[in-house]
Formats: structure tokens, C-alpha cells, sequence
């Protein structure tokens, strides 16, 4: 009797990567991937629409962001696995990843078998990441949860509060952050002051600086 394959969407603003992980997940006897899309915003509606069983995505993509709508997901579909493949395993990276609950982080440079073999336990109900990942981890027994073992002063943000910070350090004005984020300017304003003031910054570039030196953007 053939298993059921697992229906995948793939999230990845790069053409190439996602037509290669099409081929290289279809091929593996495990995986059929239904959907794949460019941006964050695309992906919420893909996924809302198809309910897969494994939603792969990348960190930095156009839209409002793969942490808020892998958050969206995993709220509307608690049973729809979320793992991140992704360059970027900066520690506030990861804690977002925690703070969300995603099943799986696993990195670009890790080979190909790996990335499937970490898939497959995934859909077995179990996290997978990848060892320079699973190295800045602690587990918690109490809790049944993962956690970053250093923290940053960004640490201390909502996951909100975060994803607001991410836009407005890529210059973005308050007005375009509550277009993307579909919220009031004024929300988004409340954010910005209680961002500055959690961190004691009072100054966008300055701000921007601090971002940079944490991990949250490219430098």
C-alpha cells in the first residue's frame, strides 16, 4: 500500500532555490509540493488555501515577513508543520523561531540528505535543527521548550515588537510599516516608543546600528 506523500509549500524569493527544492522534495518518494511562492504575503494566502502538512520557508523575503506570517500560520493551523531553511542563524533569529513555536530550523549550508532526513522527522511530530543551531539550544524539561541559551537587549522585545523594529532599521517610514503590517500608524508608533525605550535608544540610526550588531539585519 503507497504512503501518503506530505503536501509541501515552499516559500523562497529565489527562482532557482525553489525550483531545486521542488525537484530534489518531489523526487525523494515522501513530499509533493503543491505550492511555491516568492513573498510573505503570497505564502499566508497559499497556505490558508491548501492546508499542507509542511510549510518550508525562508527568513528574509519581501512582504510582511516570514516570522509574522509563519506566527499567522501557526495559529490558524497548529497542525501544519513550519520549518525554516535559511542563511541566516543569528541568535535573535532563532528566538524568533522559538517564540513562534516553528518545528524546524535548518540552514542552507547543511547538505541535502540532511535537509530531508530533518523533513521527514519533522512530519514524525518531532523538532529538527541543524547542529550550529541545536548548539546555541537548551532545553527546558519543565516546559517541553527549546531556548536560545545567550539573549540580546532585543530579547526583551514582544515578537511584535521585533518585527516592527525589522522594518522601520530597513528605513521604512511609519506609514509604509502599517500598510504592511496592516495596522493603525498609530499602533505602529506605540511600538517604535516602547521599542526606544526598552532599549534606551532614542535615535533611528542609532537604532539601525544596534540591529546590525545583534544579528537582526545584514550589516
Amino acid at each position: 500500500m503507497e504512503l501518503t506523500k506530505k503536501q509541501v509549500v515552499l516559500v523562497d524569493e529565489h527562482p532557482a532555490i525553489l525550483k531545486s527544492l521542488q525537484n530534489l522534495l518531489n523526487e525523494s518518494g515522501d513530499f509533493e509540493v503543491v505550492a511555491t511562492v516568492g513573498n510573505s504575503d503570497k505564502a499566508f494566502f497559499e497556505v490558508m488555501e491548501r492546508v499542507p502538512d509542511l510549510v518550508i520557508m525562508e527568513l528574509e523575503l519581501p512582504g510582511r515577513g516570514a516570522t509574522a506570517v509563519a506566527e499567522q500560520i501557526h495559529q490558524r493551523l497548529p497542525a501544519t508543520k513550519i520549518v525554516f531553511f535559511t542563511t541566516w542563524g543569528s541568535d535573535i533569529y532563532i528566538d524568533f523561531a522559538m517564540k513562534i513555536g516553528i518545528s524546524g530550523f535548518i540552514l542552507k549550508t547543511e547538505p541535502l540528505e540532511l535537509l530531508i532526513q530533518g523533513l521527514r522527522s519533522v512530519c514524525q511530530g518531532e523538532k529538527y535543527f541543524s547542529n550550529e543551531v541545536l548548539e546555541r539550544l537548551e532545553f527546558d524539561r519543565n516546559s517541553g521548550e527549546y531556548n536560545v541559551k545567550t539573549h540580546s537587549y532585543l530579547s526583551t522585545l514582544t515578537l511584535r515588537q521585533l518585527q516592527v523594529l525589522r522594518h522601520l532599521v530597513r528605513g521604512e517610514s511609519v506609514k509604509e510599516v502599517a500598510k504592511i503590517m496592516t495596522l493603525s500608524e498609530r499602533a505602529i508608533e506605540s511600538h517604535k516608543y516602547r521599542i526606544m525605550q526598552k532599549l534606551g535608544i532614542h535615535d533611528r540610526v542609532e537604532l539601525a546600528r544596534f540591529a546590525i550588531r545583534e544579528g537582526l539585519m545584514p550589516a
